[in-house]
This record gives C-alpha cells, structure tokens and sequence, in this order.
C-alpha cells in the first residue's frame, strides 16, 4: 500500500497496496496481483482508491482523499506508478512518480501545494503494509495502524 502524509497545516493519509516480483510468485504474490478498490479512513481523511499490480513488480494507483485535516476542508485527486515486492505477510510498495490531477483546500483549488505534499511524502518512499487476504478480499495495516479495505 502507499501512505500519503501531508506535511504543514494538512495532514493526509492514503493507503494503498501491492505485491509481486519478476521471479516465481509465490501463492501472496498470485493473490495480491490484479486490480482492488480500496476504502480507508486515516487522519479523519476518508481514501477511495483504485490499485493495479502486475506480476513484473510494477503498480499503477488512482486516489481521492477528502475530508478535514486541522478543521480545513480537503479534497485531492491523484495518480501514480511505482514497484512493490511482498515478502510473508509484509507488502513494500515504491512510488516512482505522483501526480496530483484535482486540489480543493480550504475551498481554494491548489494543485501545486498538493503537488509539494506528494513530492514531500510519497514519491521515492518505501511504504510498507501488513496484509491479511480473504477471499476476494484484502485488509491492509500500516505501522500507523491504519487500516485499508479492499475488494477486487
């Protein structure tokens, strides 16, 4: 999963995951790959996201968080790419680039202070999440203690 931590006045999470590899995959690997819509509620930001994961290793991410952060109204939509490995029960997801595509804060549209708090947090971060599948279900844990949803 990927972790999105708003640095100043805002204060956003964003839970994502991931798993796979280019060797053999292994039974986590095989369950993790494909596409999920996940649902997470981190720092009173509510997370709608959409994660896909390839067995090359490689992740693409559709994000929306909104909410209050500190009594100021938030809304940021966002795009992404990186790489993820799993390892046990252990997910580690790399962001190589995000891109902020819509920011609302405080009523205001501001793209580049959302731009700044991504850049800041979540690009080149090794994001880290212990997961639990059931089904067609996945339910992630950061060291946080958020908790991310997810069904495919």
């Amino acid at each position: 999963m990927l972790k999105l931590i708003g640095r100043g006045a805002l204060a956003c999470a964003v839970v994502c995951a991931a798993a796979g590899g280019a060797m053999a995959q292994t039974n986590a690997q095989k369950m993790a790959g494909g596409t999920w819509a996940c649902t997470a509620l981190a720092s009173d930001m509510n997370v709608v996201s959409k994660q896909s994961y390839t067995s090359d290793g490689k992740s693409s991410v559709t994000v929306m968080v909104f909410g209050e952060s500190s009594g100021v109204p938030v809304k940021i939509a966002a795009v992404g790419e990186g790489t993820w490995t799993i390892v046990g029960d252990q997910l580690d997801e790399t962001l190589s680039y995000m891109t902020a595509t819509f920011a609302e804060i405080d009523g205001e549209q501001n793209i580049e202070a959302a731009q700044n708090m991504l850049d800041e947090s979540m690009v080149n971060v090794l994001l880290t999440n212990f997961v639990a599948f059931k089904g067609a279900t996945l339910r992630m844990e950061d060291a946080d203690g958020v908790v991310t949803d997810c069904v495919r």
